[in-house]
Order: structure tokens, then C-alpha cells, then sequence
């Protein structure tokens, strides 16, 4: 579906998705935790894209559960969790320990730190709860994914106005090993920041 809803873009408008990755995807763990910055709903589909051989499993607001085409039918059909941001952080733990235990070899959570998508293209301020939760209750280790372009349609009128010709791109930075505490897990959110940082950077020179 996640193809079928690019190659409806890049027909119908233009838009053009690459995707890229730093290190070989064939020697990737079969499971770790995604961490990745956030610009719109099309990051879904898109870092799906990048890391075909795997099965991600989102961790998405409790608003995009219904009313969204294409992609809350997916979210529902493919067991995401469904985190409500207004919420206590136990129901939150529920859902994240829900994706730890979905079987399968190749399961691989997927966390926006932000919380939030960016409208500006710039990175927010990265939350550890979700993250720190996942590392502190698996062995997982962590990939990092850049992506690029999605702030510019990150309202529905955008996607209307200025979706024709859009470049949108996927990078897989790096991948880094489980690590446990509050430190350990600062110091590693703090260094997939500063790769996507620097990986937004090089695309807007």
C-alpha cells in the first residue's frame, strides 16, 4: 500500500520519493527500534519504503485512528500502537509493550521523539519516555532515519497546493546498540539528533 500510494503521487503530480541508506539494509538486525524525525503523514509510507524487508509498527496519536485516508485503515489493520498524548504515560506503556510482544522476526518499532510533526522542517525537541521505554524493556538495538520534504505538505491544504513536484527523501543513518538508563539513553537521542542535523543540512546545501 505504502508503494502504491507513491507511485499514485509521482504519476498523478510529480512527486518523487528517494530513498537512501549509510550503512547495507542486508545487514541490519531483524529487529531494532526506529528513531526518526517527523514532517508529515507521508513519513509513514516513506521510511516503510526505506526499510522494505522490515515490519514497522508506529506509534501514532489516538486522532489518526479514523478520518484519515489510506493511512488510519493501515495503522488499525496493522496492529500500531495508538498513544493518546493527553493521556496517562501507563495507558502509553501498554500500547509501546504491545509492540514489543507482537510476534514475528523481523517487528520493528517505529518512535517520532518529537511527539509531533514539524511544520518548519526544523527538529524538535527529542522526548525520551517512548524511547527510553522500548530500550529499558527489550534488547533492541536502534536505527536512525532521516527524512526530508514532509513539512512542506504538512497541512491538508498543503497537500492540495504544493505536492506537484515535491522531492521527498529517506535516509538510514546508522545503527547503534541497546543502551539502558537516563544517561546512556540522553546521550544516544542526543547523538541520532545531532546525525539527522547534519543529514537535513547536507540536503538543503
Amino acid at each position: 500500500m505504502s508503494r502504491f500510494v507513491f507511485i499514485l503521487a509521482r504519476v498523478f503530480v510529480g512527486m518523487d520519493l528517494k530513498t537512501s541508506t549509510a550503512l547495507p539494509l542486508d545487514q541490519l538486525p531483524q529487529r531494532f527500534i526506529v528513531v526518526s524525525n517527523h514532517q508529515s503523514l507521508a513519513d509513514i509510507p516513506a521510511i516503510v519504503l526505506a526499510l522494505p524487508c522490515h515490519d514497522l509498527k508506529y506509534t501514532a496519536k489516538n486522532e489518526l485512528k479514523y478520518g484519515i485516508p489510506t493511512v488510519s485503515v493501515s495503522l488499525r489493520l496493522g496492529n500500531h500502537a495508538f498513544i493518546d498524548r493527553h493521556g496517562s504515560f501507563h495507558s502509553t506503556r501498554r500500547q509501546l509493550q504491545k509492540l514489543l510482544e507482537l510476534p514475528g522476526e523481523h517487528i520493528c518499532p517505529v518512535v517520532f521523539p518529537e511527539g509531533t510533526r514539524s511544520r518548519t522542517g526544523e527538529i524538535g525537541k527529542f522526548h525520551e519516555a517512548g524511547v527510553r521505554f522500548l530500550l529499558e524493556n527489550s534488547d533492541l538495538p536502534v536505527v536512525s532515519v532521516a527524512v526530508e520534504g514532509g513539512y512542506l505538505i504538512s497541512k491538508f491544504t498543503d497537500i492540495l497546493f504544493r505536492l506537484k513536484n515535491l522531492k521527498y527523501k529517506v535516509k538510514v543513518l546508522k545503527a547503534y546498540p541497546n543502551v539502558k538508563g537516563k544517561h546512556g539513553i540522553q546521550t544516544l537521542l542526543s547523538e541520532i539528533r545531532i546525525d539527522i542535523e547534519q543529514q537535513l543540512k547536507i540536503w538543503r546545501e
